[in-house]
């Protein structure tokens, strides 16, 4: 029976579901492969998808083929977490009589399967874990009594001894059942464990400013977090300092007890700290970057020297992914209800998270219609990492419409059958956006394949690439969907294929479809873009993943590789002025650098450091899904919670930071045209905001379903796709 209790009630899970967390500790990178005289084939990622998918008879066989029972991925995630988490009592059981570690912990998130049981709300899994030795009792009994858990604080009181100091603070207590105070008298005390001791060194760790994540009332909160003798100083707001010690790992607090504060970060890192008030509310908050210098110390940067077509938008974010477009004027207000400002609005059929493109007098998109299932997104933030299985027949299809009236010129079907891998519930099975070179029009569907067709619809050619697993990172098992776009250059047309089990990038012949190279890749899956950089030496193909690089177009061969980077990667490289701007969002590091082009060989730079090929650089303030948007000299960043901080883009320094007047969730990546600013959220909600070094919110219109995909800009038309029509603003 499922725990009656919130998502994630111990303190660490809380805290990593307020830091943007994954639901379910990520395991990222290759498997280590098993050993025995039976195992040349079986492989720890085998052990760990039958784990998950709950199938016994499968789990049993791979151990039996020399699987080792706690075998772990590069951050030592064990089957046995990934039964707990997904409720599978029957393989936790197995896995226990196996001999299973009851108490091992990952290294990303530092979680355990108990952890993941009570997160996944699966009251029985945790009492099989107690019961077997799990070493988290004092955790079940907090638990147990701030959620009302029937049986969890007796189960643990039975399960081994207890801190002393709980057993004292339950018999202090006056509102137990019966059954819980039988438990209490026959229960087994053991010493409280020692606190911390942190070197000078390890508490140079938790240095460093934050601020509120999420918008709170009476605004946002700020602290300064410095090293003392024996302990942490902590100022917060400029009006108050207090000195605090540790008490428990990344826990510390006054020496009143009045004030707590609790650190939390993946991979070893400090990235987030919540603040506790006796009888108040806590404060989550996160690293903040350098405080924003302000407009008058703004030094305006030359534009991108390349111009982009106010009328051809020919791939993800425009030619060059620059996201951008002049010459024409661009809308601030319109009403889909009352049509003001709508120039048309067509019903699209299936599910598409793909951004439409502009070529001539076409508008061109992508979906996948699922047979008889209702297809949706989930909106808001959310760190879990759930997959939707659509196990039906699904139609691929490219359809066009007139640009000016919205009228279908030509639907074209391009693949039929049952994907061979799921989606995340954010995505759909048609995210990568279509590229033309206003000939010949590219799309990528995991299962459907690479297809090419010219602009009255006729299809080219087509290749099959299989189920384009991108799952979470090392668990092939969480399929997330693929979304990187294809890009055309110079007769090719190229795709970064970041999968799980065979990643590479490769480019295809555009009139023939013979694949020209195909370049082995390393690293955890990535959702990333391409960009084409042409340079004034040299053309450079530059992937955001892992690991940045940048490959020469023409070959395939790599140039240059950059890290350190995020372990999960999504925004797509920006280019200007002979500088590439790549950012990432999500642990172990959440940079932004600016390189410049011409680099050779492996750079290792340590982020916020000089570097003879970084023009600047941050170690943290990337965004997570967002691309940024360089845009008239300023380089703006958008944070999926609802923040926006805009950077000189010449020198990196922030200029300001605001919070969008309504919130939202922001997946889709900013534009720009006629200096304004389009951001949309999840949630429908379209920004127009002024460019420029001061923030300046125009309006804010409003759609009636979820905004997924990324505006598509032409001749002062704003082309919104939404997940049910595709509507044209303004013109």
């Amino acid at each position: 029976m499922p725990l009656g209790l919130p998502r994630a009630p111990l303190v660490v899970l809380v805290l990593a579901l307020v830091a943007g967390c994954a639901r379910h500790a990520p395991v990222a990178g290759p498997a280590q492969a098993a050993t025995g005289p039976e195992s040349t084939k079986a492989t720890a990622a085998d052990l760990h998808v039958a784990a998950r998918a709950g199938d016994l008879d499968a789990v049993r066989r791979w151990v039996d083929a020399g699987v080792a029972v706690d075998a772990g991925d590069r951050y030592d995630a064990s089957a046995l977490m990934m039964a707990a988490g997904r409720g599978h009592a029957a393989v936790v059981r197995y896995l226990l009589d196996a001999g299973a570690d009851v108490n091992h912990r990952e290294r990303f998130f530092g979680t355990s399967a108990f952890d993941l049981a009570v997160q996944g709300r699966h009251a029985e899994i945790a009492h099989l874990l107690l019961a077997a030795g799990s070493d988290q009792r004092e955790d079940a009994i907090e638990i147990a009594l701030q959620f009302g858990v029937p049986g969890l604080a007796e189960a643990a009181l039975a399960a081994g001894p207890v801190n002393a100091s709980t057993l004292e603070q339950l018999r202090q207590r006056v509102d137990l059942s019966d059954s819980m105070r039988e438990a209490l008298a026959a229960a087994r005390s053991r010493p409280d464990p020692a606190p911390p001791s942190y070197s000078v060194e390890e508490l140079a760790r938790f240095e460093g400013s934050f601020e509120t994540f999420d918008p709170i009332p009476g605004g946002d909160v700020r602290a300064r977090v410095t090293a003392v003798d024996g302990g942490l100083r902590l100022e917060i707001d400029e009006n108050e300092a207090v000195d605090v010690t540790a008490f428990a790992e990344r826990r510390f607090r006054t020496a009143d007890g009045e004030m707590e504060a609790q650190f939390w970060g993946r991979l070893g890192t400090i990235e987030s700290l919540i603040l506790r008030r006796r009888n108040a509310r806590p404060v989550s908050m996160r690293h903040s970057i350098a405080e924003p210098l302000g407009a008058a110390a703004y030094a305006y940067t030359a534009p991108a020297r390349f111009e982009t077509s106010s009328s051809n938008w020919s791939q993800f974010r425009g030619d060059r992914a620059a996201g951008w477009s002049e010459g024409r004027v661009f809308p601030d207000v319109w009403n889909l209800e009352s049509g003001s400002g709508i120039r048309w609005q067509v019903e699209l059929p299936g599910l598409g998270n793909s951004s439409p493109i502009v070529w001539g007098e076409l508008v061109i998109v992508t979906t996948a219609v699922a047979d008889k299932v209702e297809q949706t997104v989930r909106t808001g933030l959310t760190g879990a990492g759930d997959s939707v299985d659509e196990d039906v027949e699904h139609v691929w299809r490219v359809m066009a419409f007139d640009k000016r009236s919205g009228t279908p010129r030509w639907d074209v079907e391009v693949g039929r059958g049952v994907p061979l891998t799921s989606r995340h519930f954010k995505a759909s099975q048609a995210s990568p956006t279509p590229v033309t070179d206003g000939r010949n029009v590219v799309a990528v569907f995991p299962t459907a394949g690479i297809v090419c067709l010219d602009l009255d619809g006729r299809l080219l050619w087509k290749h099959e690439l299989g189920g384009l697993n991108a799952s979470a990172p090392g668990d092939p098992g969480m399929e997330w969907g693929f979304a990187s776009s294809p890009v055309i250059h110079d007769g090719t047309v190229m795709l970064q294929v970041d999968t799980f089990d065979d990643p590479y990038v490769a480019a295809w012949d555009l009139e023939t479809g013979e694949q020209l190279w195909r370049t082995a890749r390393s690293g955890p899956p990535s959702w990333a873009t391409p960009t084409l950089v042409e340079g004034r030496d040299r053309n450079e193909l530059v992937l955001n993943g892992s690991t940045i690089r940048g490959y020469d177009p023409a070959s395939g061969e790599e140039l240059w590789s950059l890290g350190p980077n995020s372990e999960v990667v999504i925004a797509t490289p920006v280019t200007g002025d002979g500088v590439v701007y790549v950012s990432a969002g999500y642990a172990p590091v959440k940079p932004i650098y600016a390189v410049r082009l011409g680099a050779r060989g492996a750079l290792e730079p340590e982020p916020g450091t000089s570097h003879p090929q970084l023009v600047w650089s941050h170690g943290r303030g990337g965004a997570y899904m967002p691309t940024p948007l360089l845009y008239r000299g300023m380089l703006y960043v958008v944070h999926h919670n609802g923040r926006m901080v805009a950077y000189d883009a010449g020198s990196g320094a922030p200029v300001y930071k605001t919070r969008f007047s309504r919130g939202g969730t922001f997946t889709a990546s900013p534009v720009a045209g006629s200096g304004r600013l389009y951001v949309s959220t999840e949630e429908g909600l379209v920004y127009v905001v002024e460019a420029g070094p001061e923030y300046r919110e125009i309006a804010v219109n409003e759609l009636p379903e979820p905004l997924m995909a990324t505006p598509a800009l032409s001749d002062g038309v704003v082309y919104l796709r939404t997940t049910r029509r595709l509507v044209a603003v303004g013109g």
